[in-house]
């Protein structure tokens, strides 16, 4: 033992970096260490030198009560050299230095401990403590770290007590458990000392954490909800708690505590972040906007404050605000010179609600700027060959395509964005060939056969666009998408028993289909059938989605069509603001301002459906009731 000992001893210091006089001071321990295990072999000391050590041992402790240091380390120090068979006041000489936040000299103290007798249990926790600091120590080079973790859990393990556990060795150990993946070791100890200090708030706090690595969820609320009663205002604690609450699928527990803890801390800026993200996911988008612009007060240079009200701003289609609140959001992270994937996640933000709002040009720029900061992203190229359609710059978006399936030639979703663009330039035959191929190359995927299917029915082949679906609901019974694919392109051709009796194969399925209610609900709107059922219908679609444009449009239509336009106005207005290049949106809000004898508001809503994106829009239709409204402005 002693000559392996001695060769861990001596490694140690040859894998380290010190001053020259640091160095000096470790190689007198060292050599001291090995001589005095040398002669601890060859004799044992007399009672009167047993003495002389206790007494310089005695005296240490003095000094280092007292303050000096120095002095206590000269004492022990002279205590080996008096019994160096003594291998606790070697132990209490590494305490010492690592007290003193010396912990290369620690090591080797300890390690001289451990020559003497292998199995001194305070040599171990202080070689495992030290080792275990020196791996959280920012200067450490990941082989180091690796290598001192092991070295830690290695000591830590030889120096548990059952009987009498100590509280920050345990917790050291569990930590070291839990960062390795040694989770079930980690549960073991915590739960050990837990056992004799039931109280002990870190340990419970680790014990959770161990729980959450397994997905253990419940036994992570557990003990989160002991550590928040121990330490009520440890708000760490409660927000912990309140993220294992979600994850345990007890959402309205979380929001309560995240709540209340807003309350007794209101400069918590981490709980206000939280309850903001939870709001917003429980559509609770008033008291997330609260919460979010709350972030934004306390962290006014911050960007996660901003980031967050973009996001409540964005799903209730408040595109103008959202754009005002990420341009400056846009301009501090550029000037800031942050990972060009931060900027480009904002950048595609800006871009989606400047789609939103109709501006394709900026939509373009900003998308095009995200793309060039990762060229790497497809999602990104994909994105930006969508917004160039949209704009007519095919050639553009062409190229985009062209690089990406290039890449990627197995990819649907850019054959399908292939064929989208031959369309776009009129090349019908060959995007009709190419989603034919790809339902045979992808036959196994339900939106293959949707694809063609939309293909054929944009292009007067009916029959075979229900041909295509027909086939593939009887293949994939259980797909919502072929089905209510076969129900739109039933509708479009105006075959609308066969349109209903789809959309009430997708309902039958799944009744709380929002896109299948709505798109149900505003066919009867525009049939002018069954209109109390229409509005029972999109009003479950909008349960669903409270703040879907095209949802609140339809509501706000079967209101107009059952002749209760002061219901009408204010989902029609949501609508209108939110999709303002929807020109058939556009059309319908001018059609209420118009019955409410507002005329010169309803020339403007048709103006907006005139520029708008044209989709489903009778242009000479629109243009004679612009002239009629003018006729009745008229004195």
């Amino acid at each position: 033992m002693r000559v392996v000992r001695r060769r861990i001893l001596w490694n140690n210091l040859a894998n380290m970096r010190f001053s020259s006089r640091t160095l000096f001071i470790l190689c007198v321990l060292a050599y001291g260490a090995e001589a005095h295990a040398q002669s601890a072999e060859s004799e044992q000391p007399g009672l009167e030198d047993r003495a002389a050590a206790y007494h310089a041992f005695m005296l240490g402790r003095s000094l280092e009560g007292a303050g000096d240091l120095d002095g206590a380390v000269a004492s022990y120090t002279q205590a080996t050299q008096l019994d160096p068979s003594a291998s606790g006041i070697w132990a209490e000489l590494a305490g010492l230095y690592a007290r003193r936040s010396q912990p290369d000299e620690a090591i080797v103290a300890g390690s001289a401990a451990l020559d003497l007798d292998p199995n001194d249990k305070d040599a171990h926790r202080i070689l495992g403590l030290v080792y275990a600091a020196r791996a959280g120590s920012q200067d450490s080079q990941d082989s180091q770290v690796e290598a001192d973790v092991e070295l830690a859990v290695e000591h830590l393990e030889r120096a548990r007590n059952p009987v009498l556990p100590d509280a920050g060795l345990y917790l050291t150990l569990g930590r070291l458990y839990v960062a390795t993946g040694q989770t079930e070791n980690a549960i073991e100890v915590l739960t050990e000392v837990l056992e004799a200090e039931p109280q002990f708030t870190q340990a419970l706090a680790m014990l959770a954490a161990a729980h959450e690595a397994r997905s253990e969820w419940s036994a992570a609320v557990a003990a989160y909800e002991r550590a928040v009663l121990l330490s009520p205002r440890r708000a760490r604690y409660r927000r912990r708690l309140a993220a294992s609450l979600v994850n345990a699928g007890q959402r309205d527990r979380a929001l309560e505590v995240l709540r209340e803890l807003v309350v007794v801390r209101d400069d918590d800026v981490g709980a206000w972040f939280q309850l903001a993200e939870l709001e917003l996911e429980s559509d609770n988008y008033d008291a997330a906007e609260t919460a979010a612009r709350r972030v934004v007060e306390l962290e006014p240079e911050g960007l996660r404050g901003s980031f967050m009200l973009s996001r409540v701003l964005g799903a209730t289609g408040r595109y103008r605000a959202m754009v005002d609140t990420l341009l400056p959001l846009v301009g501090r992270v550029r000037d800031s010179g942050s990972a060009p994937a931060q900027l480009a996640s904002l950048l595609q933000r800006l871009s989606a609600a400047y789609h939103s709002l109709g501006n394709l040009g900026q939509a373009v720029d900003a998308l095009t700027e995200a793309a060039s900061l990762v060229p790497s992203n497809l999602a990104l190229q994909v994105q930006l060959a969508q917004v160039y359609l949209e704009a007519g710059r095919l050639d553009e978006a062409a190229g985009i395509v062209a690089r990406a399936r290039a890449a990627r030639p197995e990819s649907l979703a850019l054959l399908r964005l292939q064929a989208q663009t031959l369309l776009a330039k009129g090349e019908v035959g060959d995007a009709v060939s190419l989603l034919e191929d790809a339902r045979i190359q992808h036959a196994d995927r339900p939106i293959a056969h949707v694809a063609l299917a939309g293909v054929y029915s944009d292009n007067d082949r009916v029959d075979d666009a229900v041909q295509v679906l027909t086939e593939a609901e009887q293949r994939f019974p259980d797909s919502r998408l072929i089905t209510f694919q076969l129900g739109a392109v039933f509708e479009r051709v105006r075959r609308y028993t066969e349109a209903e009796q789809a959309f009430r194969r997708v309902l039958d399925r799944n009744p709380e289909d929002a896109p299948a209610l709505n798109y149900l609900g505003y066919m009867l709107a525009e049939l002018g059938e069954r209109l109390d059922e229409s509005v029972l219908l999109i009003q479950r679609a909008l349960e669903l989605d409270p703040k879907n444009g095209s949802y609140l449009d339809s509501l706000g239509w079967a209101y107009f069509k059952q002749d209760r336009l002061e219901l009408a106005e204010s989902p029609l207005r949501e609508a209108s603001d939110q999709l303002q290049s929807n020109s058939v949106v556009q059309d319908h809000m001018g059609d209420l301002l118009f019955r409410l004898e507002r005329y010169a508001e309803a020339i403007s809503a048709w103006d907006r459906a005139l520029a708008g994106d044209g989709d489903g829009l009778d242009l000479s239709a629109v243009e004679a009731k612009i002239r009629d409204a003018r006729t009745r402005l008229e004195p």
